[in-house]
């Protein structure tokens, strides 16, 4: 990341960087303690986003989470330097949302509500029913929540004595361009969506003044990244036939107030080398050996939050098909689900954990013997045993119904060395990068899928390997250091005609 560093700041030496995400960098240290008192934060938005931080010496604007309060973090002061035990340094400058305000806004607007739309996960006959109680958690939880963190960046601009470059990030956040386009119309302004962008009918089920609103933020923006071609398109199609605005899908912008906005595709990816670097440790290696003990003929994994998006049960549906159709892999193959308890406040995925565990149940009392249980079922976050996961798998099994990127394939396929086989969806958005070379599945369709872990598990091994050297390949050419790059050069593409026009800049109607 050294090259990448020293580009980014030759490229912003002018520019006073702010990125804005609900989440912050580091978490709590699991032991506490006044050394280590933080670790790296967990997810795909802190990983890409850790990246581009040290990058660009960015001030980091994060709401405080659970957990902050008892090692002194404090909202309104000025930004703090925090380290983690592998020497990462981030600048934080912390906002600390009424616990009520923040409530409505996590748990009612942005989990569920965003989250199951750009996912399609609403049962629509059913759900969202949206009433009075949305309008307020809109106006008391998600715009004041939104009005807070633009409040913070404006601040922090304005401390910075340069030009305010915003790169704000993801669906808890969709107001705040708007906000600091009022205030610095001098701003330059990127807001990068982590989530898929679902096409505009869909976007029909939030009430027109949310949607309407969140569109107006959005578009304030210079550059709208997103993570694929397809949701460039979308996002487009949104502005066309939900705002009634003139698009230029050759071009990839927008057009609106006056201003034109840039709609481009950064698909994130992860730190080859630093991922490399964690998969030779002890503690891999050391994880790697109590799986070598246990270890099948044939392994089958995936790690996953327990997310209804992740598509898990029907998973284990299709795993349960390959051993009816397939008798000859009982007591050769195992399934291995390593997964982590996510959004526990929101009654559907407490529902759904319920579910993960009981379909692994059934299925290990319909097949499993006492010398085999055919799923192999780890609820835990460690990232050690994971990455010697990823070392140690025959197939990897990626399904999701919907998602932005995910991580997992392209960590998987990075230090995997026995030429596993990938079965991906073709909705995740790592298939437009990875598909080519990973075996393709419908993620509803349950018997598609158990041919394709059948079909995975029986690949020559030359063919196998020649598929995970391409995949493998891949990301290591477009790696974090790529996905910055690429913002950063549309940045400055975008800077330098910006430039011969301030003065008429300064009389747009924001």
């Amino acid at each position: 990341m050294l090259a990448i560093e020293q580009y980014t700041r030759r490229l912003l030496k002018d520019f006073y960087p702010i990125i804005a995400a609900n989440r912050p960098p580091v978490d709590p240290a699991p032991e506490g303690g006044e050394r280590d008192r933080y670790v790296r934060g967990a997810g795909g938005l802190v990983t890409g986003l850790s990246g581009l931080a040290q990058a660009t010496g960015a001030v980091w604007v994060a709401s405080i989470r659970d957990g902050f309060e008892e090692l002194g973090v404090g909202g309104g002061g000025e930004p703090m330097m925090v380290a983690t035990g592998d020497g990462s340094r981030y600048q934080v400058s912390w906002v600390n949302p009424p616990r009520l305000a923040y409530d409505l806004y996590y748990n009612t607007i942005a989990n569920p509500l965003f989250w199951f739309v750009q996912h399609y996960l609403w049962n629509l006959a059913e759900a969202p029913i949206l009433d009075d109680s949305t309008h307020r958690a809109w106006d008391e939880g998600y715009r004041r929540v939104n009005q807070l963190f633009g409040q913070h960046v404006i601040r922090e601009a304005r401390r910075g004595r340069k030009r305010p470059l915003l790169l704000s990030q993801d669906y808890h956040l969709y107001l705040v361009p708007r906000i600091v386009r009022r205030e610095l119309a001098d701003a330059v302004i990127q807001h990068f969506i982590h989530i898929p962008w679902p096409t505009p009918q869909y976007w029909k089920v939030l009430p027109r003044y949310m949607r309407d609103e969140i569109m107006d933020g959005l578009l304030a923006c210079d550059i709208v990244g997103m993570q694929t071609s397809s949701d460039v398109r979308n996002f487009l199609l949104t502005c066309e036939e939900n705002m009634g605005l003139p698009v230029d899908f050759r071009l990839q912008t927008a057009f609106y107030r006056g201003r034109t906005v840039w709609v481009r595709r950064y698909p994130i990816s992860i730190d080859v080398r630093e991922f490399e670097r964690v998969a030779a440790s002890p503690a891999v290696e050391r994880a790697e050996r109590e799986i070598l003990r246990w270890r099948p003929e044939q392994l089958i994994f995936r790690v996953d939050r327990m997310d209804l998006s992740k598509n898990i049960v029907r998973g284990f549906f299709a795993y349960e098909r390959l051993l009816q159709a397939h008798p000859e892999w009982r007591g050769r193959v195992v399934f291995w689900a390593m997964l982590q308890k996510t959004r526990q406040t929101v009654p559907e995925y407490r529902e759904y954990a319920r579910q993960v565990i009981q379909v692994a149940r059934v299925i290990n009392s319909r097949f499993g013997s006492q010398a085999w249980q055919p799923i192999r079922l780890e609820l835990r976050e460690d990232i050690n045993r994971a990455v010697a996961g990823y070392k140690q798998f025959d197939v990897l099994l990626v399904n999701p119904i919907y998602d932005g990127m995910n991580l997992v394939a392209k960590e998987g396929v990075t230090v995997n060395r026995r030429g596993g086989a990938l079965v991906l969806s073709e909705n995740a958005g790592t298939h437009e990068e990875l598909g080519e070379w990973a075996l393709t599945i419908n993620p509803f369709d349950v018997d598609s899928t158990a041919q394709a872990l059948h079909q995975a598990l029986l690949m020559d091994p030359v063919e196998r390997h020649a598929r995970a050297e391409k995949m493998r390949e891949v990301v290591q050419q477009n790696d974090v250091a790529r996905w910055i790059s690429a913002q950063l050069q549309d940045i400055r593409d975008l800077i330098e005609p910006m430039a011969a026009r301030q003065p008429e800049l300064a009389q747009e109607s924001f």
